[in-house]
C-alpha cells in the first residue's frame, strides 16, 4: 500500500529495492535521496515442521543467504 501511495504521488516512502525496482526503472518512482539507505535488517525464515527439511530447502536457504548479503541485489 505504501508503494502504491508513493506511485500515486501521495508522498515519500521508504521501500525495499525488491518492492519497487520495476517502478524505479519505469520512472513511476524516483529516488529523492540517492545517497541515503535505510538500516540493514535481518531476514528470518520460519518453518512449520520440526522433523527436518526437504532436500532442496537447504540449498534454497543458502542461496537466499548469499543473495541477501549481496549489496544491490534487486536494484540491478
Amino acid at each position: 500500500m505504501i508503494r502504491c501511495a508513493a506511485v500515486a504521488g501521495l508522498g515519500v516512502a521508504l521501500l525495499p529495492d525488491h518492492a519497487c525496482v520495476a517502478d524505479l526503472r519505469s520512472g513511476a518512482l524516483v529516488r529523492v535521496l540517492p545517497d541515503w539507505r535505510g538500516q540493514e535488517g535481518i531476514v528470518h525464515l520460519i518453518f512449520t515442521t520440526h522433523t527436518g527439511l526437504p532436500p532442496l530447502v537447504r540449498p534454497w536457504i543458502d542461496l537466499l543467504a548469499a543473495h541477501f548479503a549481496t549489496a544491490g541485489l534487486f536494484s540491478g
